[in-house]
């Protein structure tokens, strides 16, 4: 018989694994019957956002060549380590992609693999990059477009846009306005070197299997820009309110309690001011509830049921 208490019956142990992982990047290459602009569009830069990946896949799906203007580059999935794992990122250099330019042939995994990916949008006149929330929320159908500098890609840019669709058409003063580093993701890259760059975002991520309202306002949007630069005929499809409004003004709701989250909107509502937006259960007992300190539209929501004191229950754009 044993000692009495309680042990741990397993052994310190290490685990190893190996550096890298052998994937395989694939580039859809639709060349039109006749000549015109080129366009890229990549999904899955992050791993677990499958929405942007489906939407890119659907994409390469209905485009006919024959009634193609130039050439279409789809890269369904741009992230494939990633995306074998399950993960954001890659687990064996863990940098988020947008962080990573121009990338390095001879470098550590994703180095090696945005090296391509670059080498493939910088042969393109506009770069379309389908992003989703990450695995804690969801966001509305809108669009991050990269600032006017002088060049006058941010003008054109925008236009592409606001043509894309979406509540809100998010577009900075400078690379500096977004709230997070956009200057070597790669729609903000080509607006550099004075090409048309897009960074959409639509739906939850987590390698959940996406919505298909969010996936179709994705691929309605590609095909929304293709039609406004004169690469496929038809009537541009309209899709949300498209605002421009400027980064600086988002708001973000945070939680002030820790607890079980129960969210009464969704993304791409319009809120007013002391609206009902959430109730946190708090544990062993306890209910606060949560209002809209303003009104506006709603671009992010979380989607997890546990939340904790200071994490963001919804993100905001005022009206």
């Amino acid at each position: 018989m044993g000692a009495v208490g309680t042990h741990n019956s397993i052994a310190p142990f290490t685990t190893a694994m190996e550096p890298g992982v052998e994937v395989e990047l694939h580039a859809l290459t639709i060349t039109g019957a006749k000549d015109g602009p080129s366009v890229y569009v990549g999904g899955g830069q992050h791993g677990d956002e499958i929405g942007g990946m489906a939407a890119a896949w659907d994409v390469a799906q209905c485009v006919d060549p024959w009634k193609l203007r130039g050439r279409l580059v789809v890269v369904p999935l741009q992230n494939p380590a990633g995306f074998r794992f399950r993960s954001r990122l890659n687990p064996f250099d863990p940098i988020d992609p947008d962080w990573i330019h121009p990338g390095n042939p001879s470098g550590w995994h994703y180095e090696r693999v945005k090296y391509i990916l670059n080498g493939l949008a910088s042969k393109c006149d506009c770069v379309i990059d389908l992003h989703t929330a990450g695995l804690n929320g969801a966001n509305s159908g809108y669009v991050y477009v990269p600032p006017e500098i002088g060049n006058g890609a941010g003008k054109r840019s925008l236009g592409l846009a606001l043509a894309f669709g979406g509540d809100r058409i998010i577009q900075g003063k400078n690379e500096h306005a977004y709230g997070w580093p956009v200057e070597n993701a790669m729609p903000f890259v080509a607006n550099r070197d004075g090409r048309m760059g897009l960074y959409p975002e639509a739906g939850q991520g987590g390698a959940l299997i996406p919505e298909r309202r969010f996936v179709d306002y994705l691929v309605t949007g590609v095909s929304n820009v293709l039609k406004k630069m004169n690469m496929l005929e038809g009537t541009i499809a309209e899709q949300g309110e498209r605002r421009v409004v400027d980064p600086l003004s988002e708001r973000a709701v945070k939680s002030p309690a820790e607890g079980l989250l129960t969210t009464c909107i969704e993304p791409g509502d319009n809120v007013k001011r002391g609206q009902l937006i959430a109730e946190i259960r708090h544990i062993p007992s306890g209910l606060t509830k949560v209002r809209s300190p303003v009104a506006g539209n709603v671009v992010f929501l979380q989607r997890l049921g546990s939340i904790g004191k200071g994490d963001t229950i919804a993100t905001l754009y005022p009206d």
